[in-house]
């Protein structure tokens, strides 16, 4: 999660640089007062196995803001592509409003180019990072229902749950990257560290439960959940899913007749799916489900030439399109790029040209969600930033930037 909550003006005096271990403890009492101040102040012992990299805004040798660098590998259209994470940005108040965002993420688009073609991250606000040119990469869909609605499930897949403990995190993994193929920007290996101490929590006092679904003894699907009181009745409570993934519709279908088969001890389930509200059209009373759809993490291109040369397109496509492109925080993508395709190949560079003459003129996050496929052209030259000089431009894009099926699903 990244997050300030205030906005910023310029203080040339603060520096970005890499954290030291010997600083880790400062950056979790930064973290911790942004993010959970309910909790009080903590403690911490030496320095965990790093997940991500530490930087800091430092002024001297004080520490004014921090945030943290992801080094993920993520699908893009049926490829694995790298994909940067931005996490963890906070600000104490006392030098809150001094610019100091803005530095971190102007460090860290620096840091990634050349590396990374998108970066990703989960804001505390959207419009926030829409100033620093994220856009919304995915919606979700949270359903919470009584588990009886779940029981159309029960014997429509082939297989059964067991139980699986951390030492197991390999199974899981197994199915999370099998999964993960049939979804854009679905990120592909978790560490050991991530799964036992991210997701299955191993040796926190509210551990949660992990099933996998097995079918002809292999693992297709998994459910990470765990339960909460809904009510002040005996056995009012919520059984909440925090991660799931299923290889087929089948497997899926196995997992909620597992959730269904909890009907005895919960009185409602709780679980998220990408932005496809189809479960409604399979329970037998949709009106007993209650389904929130939400925007989730944000993306954004890096460098625009990179990101238009990693993007696979489909192999019947062809155009040669000059886009003109507008960034406010990285100037390198400020300007005309000439994308050409042909035979599924492309080539992109900066061009000079007017902006004025080109085919397509589009801010960044809105080039962000096309190239992810987040939507289509129609539909950001409709609801975004795009604008066209012919409609056949819209033709062309909409050729090269078919819409996916986008959900990143991991919170980090």
């Amino acid at each position: 999660m990244t997050g300030d909550g205030t906005g910023d003006t310029d203080d040339a005096s603060a520096t970005v640089r890499p954290l030291s271990a010997d600083r880790f403890a400062e950056f979790r009492r930064i973290v911790d007062y942004a993010f959970s101040p309910e909790d009080g102040p903590q403690t911490y012992d030496d320095e965990p196995e790093r997940i991500a990299d530490r930087y800091g805004a430092v002024a001297g040798d004080e520490l004014l803001a921090v945030c943290g660098h992801y080094d993920f590998r993520a699908t893009l259209r049926g490829e694995w592509v790298p994909l940067a994470g931005l996490a963890a940005v906070a600000t104490p108040p006392e030098h809150r409003r001094a610019g100091h965002v803005r530095a971190l993420v102007d460090d860290a688009l620096e840091r990634w180019r050349g590396e990374y073609p998108l970066a990703a991250l989960w804001p505390f606000s959207r419009a926030y990072y829409e100033q620093f040119g994220w856009a919304t990469a995915n919606t979700y869909s949270e359903y919470t229902c009584p588990p009886a609605q779940l029981s159309f499930a029960r014997g429509e897949a082939d297989g059964r749950a067991r139980p699986v403990d951390p030492d197991e995190w390999r199974t899981l993994q197994s199915v999370h990257e099998a999964a993960a193929e049939a979804t854009t920007l679905a990120l592909r290996r978790r560490s050991e560290t991530w799964w036992r101490e991210r997701v299955l929590a191993e040796g926190s006092d509210d551990r949660p439960w992990a099933s996998v679904w097995e079918r002809a003894g292999e693992p297709v699907g998994y459910l990470v959940y765990s339960f909460a009181d809904a009510g002040e009745g005996f056995g009012e409570r919520r059984l909440t899913v925090d991660d799931t993934a299923a290889v087929d519709h089948e497997a899926w279908l196995g997992l909620l007749g597992f959730l269904a088969d909890h009907d005895s001890q919960v009185t409602e389930v709780q679980f998220e799916r990408e932005g496809r509200t189809d479960l409604l059209d399979l329970v037998d009373d949709p009106e007993a489900v209650d389904c929130e759809v939400s925007t989730g993490p944000m993306v954004r291109v890096v460098d625009v030439t990179d990101a238009l040369a990693a993007c696979p397109y489909p192999d019947d496509a062809s155009a040669d399109l000059a886009l003109a492109v507008t960034d406010g925080t990285a100037e390198w993508n400020d300007g005309v790029f000439r994308l050409t395709v042909e035979d599924g190949s492309s080539e992109c560079a900066a061009v000079d040209e007017p902006a004025a003459e080109a085919d397509a003129t589009l801010d960044v996050g809105t080039l962000s969600q096309l190239v992810v496929g987040y939507h289509d052209a129609a539909t950001a030259r409709r609801v975004g930033g795009l604008s066209v000089a012919e409609e056949s431009v819209v033709d062309d894009l909409a050729a090269l930037f078919p819409p996916e099926r986008v959900y990143l699903r991991t919170f980090f």
